[in-house]
Formats: structure tokens, C-alpha cells, sequence
């Protein structure tokens, strides 16, 4: 697990396109406080070839999750927002910079990693 600083999250953010369109593929919470959540996503440095990546949330504080036969049906033309702070990481799906509390699907904890792997399609 790679962890996610704030240069390296605009880097990844561009290089995946916020993952519009994506899907997201599965959600598993580790413990109380720690969440995984996987995605399939293009990879622009790859030719736009698709790719999986997986986000782990640390310190989980507040979490607006959804059960797996409703993972599908989330929309991910927004692609997500994924923001760091110095006490807090969030991910959302859509676009909701500066408020991801407000999402319909959030995770807020203390820090977020991230792993590359291969396309689940």
C-alpha cells in the first residue's frame, strides 16, 4: 500500500481522471477503522487501458457506505473526490470538493493508501 501525500494524490487524481466512468467493485471494512474499497478505473498513463485500484482508509471517523447490490448502480460519471488534509482523508464519490460529507457514498479517516492491481473486469 502506497501512501497517498498530497502531491502524489494530484498525480494519481490526473492520471486516473478522478475516475469518471468508473466502477467501483467492492467495499471491505478491515476493523472498525479501516475500510478498503476497490475500483476499476482507465489509467491515462496506460493508453487508457483499465486498471483496478484500491484505496485503504485508515482511522475511520464517519462513513456513508452502500451494500453490495447497490455498488453498481452508484453514479460515476463525477468520477470520486479523494482530499487530504494534515488531520483528515476523505473519499467520496462525485464531485464534492471541500464537502464530502455531503456525498451520497464518503469515507473520512486520518490518511489513505493506495494500490495498483490488475483489471478485475
Amino acid at each position: 500500500m502506497i501512501p497517498l501525500t498530497i502531491s502524489t494524490l494530484k498525480n494519481l487524481m490526473e492520471r486516473l481522471d478522478h475516475a469518471k466512468h468508473g466502477e467501483i467493485r467492492s467495499i471491505t471494512p478491515l476493523s472498525p477503522s479501516s475500510i478498503e474499497i476497490r475500483f476499476s478505473v482507465q489509467d491515462i498513463a496506460r493508453g487508457y487501458d483499465w486498471i483496478d485500484i484500491l484505496f485503504r482508509i485508515e482511522g475511520v471517523r464517519d462513513a456513508k457506505l452502500a451494500s453490495d447490490n447497490v455498488l453498481k448502480s452508484l453514479d460515476m460519471s463525477e468520477g470520486i473526490t479523494v482530499e487530504l488534509t494534515p488531520s483528515s482523508a476523505a473519499l467520496a464519490i462525485g464531485s464534492y470538493s471541500g464537502r464530502c460529507d455531503e456525498a451520497p457514498f464518503y469515507i473520512i479517516g486520518t490518511s489513505v493508501g493506495y494500490e495498483e492491481l490488475s483489471f478485475s473486469g
